[in-house]
């Protein structure tokens, strides 16, 4: 058995802006509601998501012998945005995150093992089929958002995720926070709405957000990709998502109704003008001439873009896709 509390003291000096343990178990439907998004034919091309379903549910799966994940956030909130045509979503900013987080995993596994040599354990960036973001619900870090993306009440949703599964147990696990919320706190009338407050934890994490009545996401993305069910569940259209169709989407044409205000890598609309966003810290900080090299991306040739890229997350997508959606950006 090892200590949360010994846990997240080593995550923080390592620069993680959070740490919470959830214990290792199945997520239910009403928790994660995948087969109804699948149904639904949300995943657009993305037929990846409709591969090892349960494993994606169960962490156990993936990890034998498991007991709990540790799920970790590092920020990435810019200080600046870029501007005009051909913009990047903030997380592309800088370093790709997999690598960055990768390695602060492994160095927080290592201190883990030195104080428990019984440790073991697997870090996890977007590299196997684990629900982020419902798992750092299921540790008490915050919610899934009406934007679909987890939120952190102070840190917002400019978070990267990642987590440890391990097979040791802790001495205290977290559970998922209750939020108090009042709906006009985040109705859009008034200009700074302030962060809800965690109350007290609950166990049954399945409708609790922290987004009141506000609709500001809803409202402001331009081609309409977030529905909202009967359950009150929020659900992401990824046919009409610009992230998803400038990352993932490989036709050769994009839909002629897609709105990208300017987007060619990603999307952050439905971030900005989300008040938890507002009011969270800036943690990286875009100097002249990365701002500068960014913007000069629409301009580049195959070889310029693929070298520029190659230690960034927008190595996701090759230079023919880059041209196809610059080509579109209004």
């Amino acid at each position: 058995m090892i200590e949360a509390a010994v846990v997240k003291s080593i995550a923080v000096e390592l620069g993680f802006a959070a740490c919470g343990i959830a214990k290792a178990e199945r997520l239910p439907e009403s928790e994660y509601p995948l087969e109804e998004w699948l149904a639904r034919g949300y995943n657009a091309d993305m037929q990846y998501m409709e591969r090892n379903i349960e494993m994606r549910r169960d962490p156990r799966l993936l990890v034998e012998g498991a007991r709990s994940v540790i799920s970790l956030l590092v920020l990435y909130k810019s200080d600046r945005v870029m501007e005009g045509r051909g913009k990047i979503a903030q997380y592309a900013y800088g370093e790709d995150y997999h690598e960055r987080l990768k390695r602060m995993m492994y160095s927080l596994m290592a201190l883990i093992k030195e104080r428990y040599p019984d440790f073991e354990g697997r870090p996890f960036v977007d590299t196997a089929p684990i629900s982020d973001r419902h798992w750092a619900v299921r540790a008490g870090l915050g919610w899934i958002g009406r934007n679909t993306l987890f939120v952190h009440p102070r840190y917002g949703s400019y978070c990267f995720l990642g987590e440890i599964v391990t097979t040791s147990t802790v001495d205290c696990y977290d559970t998922p926070m209750e939020l108090s919320v009042e709906d006009e706190t985040h109705s859009g009338l008034i200009a700074d709405p302030q962060p809800t407050t965690c109350i007290s934890p609950k166990q049954d994490s399945s409708m609790n957000c922290g987004c009141g009545s506000c609709r500001l996401c809803l409202d402001a993305c331009p081609n309409k990709a977030i529905t909202i069910m009967e359950s009150g569940a929020p659900m992401l259209d990824a046919r009409r998502c610009t992230s998803y169709n400038t990352i993932e989407n490989r036709a050769d044409r994009l839909p002629d109704e897609l709105d990208t205000r300017g987007y060619a890598y990603g999307c952050d609309i439905c971030q900005m003008v989300c008040p938890y966003n507002r009011h969270a810290p800036a943690s990286f900080h875009l100097d002249d001439q990365r701002k500068a090299e960014l913007e000069s991306l629409t301009n580049s040739d195959d070889i310029v873009f693929s070298g520029f890229t190659k230690h960034s997350a927008m190595s996701r997508i090759k230079y023919w896709q880059w041209r196809r959606n610059v080509d579109i950006c209004k």
